[in-house]
């Protein structure tokens, strides 16, 4: 069913045309238009704990104090990212 006399397809249109001269854009241009943003978030991959914890799982010694150190670290990461 051709739509080139239906009222409502009229009035989308004129109401688009409007928005389009008015706005220009939509808001996903406007924000891939803004200043590309950054993060200080490190990962934990890095983090000197996890490696050390990863050595000494390959070598099959995993002391319990660096178990307990990782699961700390965790712990804490875990309790920034829920408050």
């Amino acid at each position: 069913m051709p739509e080139t006399n239906d009222p409502l397809s009229t009035l989308l249109d004129r109401l688009e045309e409007r928005i389009e001269r008015v706005t220009g854009r939509d808001a996903i241009d406007r924000v891939l238009a803004e200043r590309r943003r950054t993060t200080d978030a490190r990962s934990l991959r890095d983090h000197e704990v996890v490696q050390k914890f990863r050595q000494e799982l390959t070598d099959g010694f995993v002391r319990a104090d660096t178990a307990q150190r990782l699961l700390s670290l965790v712990g804490t990461v875990v309790d920034l990212a829920l408050s």
